[in-house]
């Protein structure tokens, strides 16, 4: 059994994305999905829910980029967080009327969500948390499930105050990211036993999923399309780093120390500490 655990305060930042073509990318982040942009270059651009920092998304277009081998590890979805189901529904009215492909709906019992991909085929859930007081436990553990949404009971919550678009809730942050990696153990070694994240369930074949604080997760990994894999190129398409949020300097300190130790490769600099887990999927380790 692991004694060190990560802070409760420890949350998830950002994600950082690697796009073919930026201008195409924006267009589905701003207008469909909803996200407004904090600041934007030639080749890279920052959004958030709000329009202000700190930014949820960072995508960074590299045209001749490599393509991500099929089974390679990577990220499986980044899942934005709303505050509520109101919010929740008037997304999927919004996505609905945009007429873009969505993957699926599931109700997971501790939140509901919708499924969908970006153009360049990240994964990508907007979810609702249900009141932590109503998370189905098993043996000390969080107990998701996957069943059918009652989306007919969900988009009531429109019926009396049907709300205009005005994009995703100012309160949507990043709830979880959602990783495909070669070796679960390798995962859970990494994840649980360096970082300190709990393991919140493992009864999914092939699925692990981790979190600080209690959470249902904030890490979740997976084998069904990536065990035994390579790594990418390190110019792929996909995921480039996505930031764990520390409360304060003292943890980010245990943290650099714990990796140290063990060998990991770090990179430090003020504005925090640079790893990859033994997929290479990059982490930054953050300060609030």
């Amino acid at each position: 059994m692991n004694d060190f655990q990560i802070a409760d305060a420890t949350h998830i930042g950002y994600v950082h994305l690697r796009v073919r073509d930026l201008d195409r990318a924006l267009a589905f982040y701003l207008d469909v999905l909803g996200l407004k942009l904090v600041s934007g270059g030639r080749h890279t651009a920052a959004l958030s829910a709000n329009g202000r920092g700190p930014a949820l998304l960072v995508l960074t277009e590299k045209k001749d980029a490599s393509a991500r081998p099929p089974h390679a590890p990577g990220l499986y979805h980044v899942a934005f967080r709303v505050p509520n189901r109101r919010a929740l529904a008037l997304v999927i009215q919004h996505l609905r009327s945009s007429s873009w492909p969505l993957d699926g709906f599931a109700d997971h019992d501790v939140s509901e969500a919708v499924y969908l991909s970006d153009p360049e085929g990240n994964g990508i859930e907007v979810y609702a948390d249900r009141p932590r007081a109503t998370w189905p436990l098993r043996g000390g553990q969080v107990e998701m499930v996957t069943v059918p949404l009652d989306l007919d009971d969900l988009m009531r919550e429109l019926a009396d105050f049907p709300g205009a678009w005005e994009g995703l809730d100012p309160g949507t942050d990043v709830g979880h990211v959602h990783l495909r990696v070669t070796d679960l153990e390798r995962a859970e070694t990494f994840y649980s036993g360096l970082m300190g994240l709990t393991v919140t369930q493992r009864s999914l074949p092939g699925a692990l999923f981790m979190s600080a604080g209690g959470y249902h997760h904030h890490v979740g990994a997976n084998v069904w399309h990536s065990e035994h894999g390579t790594r990418p190129p390190s110019d792929a398409l996909g995921l480039i780093s996505y930031s764990i949020v520390v409360p304060d300097a003292g943890v980010l300190t245990s943290l650099e120390a714990r990796l140290r130790d063990a060998s990991v490769p770090l990179n430090s600099d003020d504005d925090g500490v640079r790893a990859a887990d033994p997929d290479g999927n990059f982490l930054e380790l953050v300060v609030k």
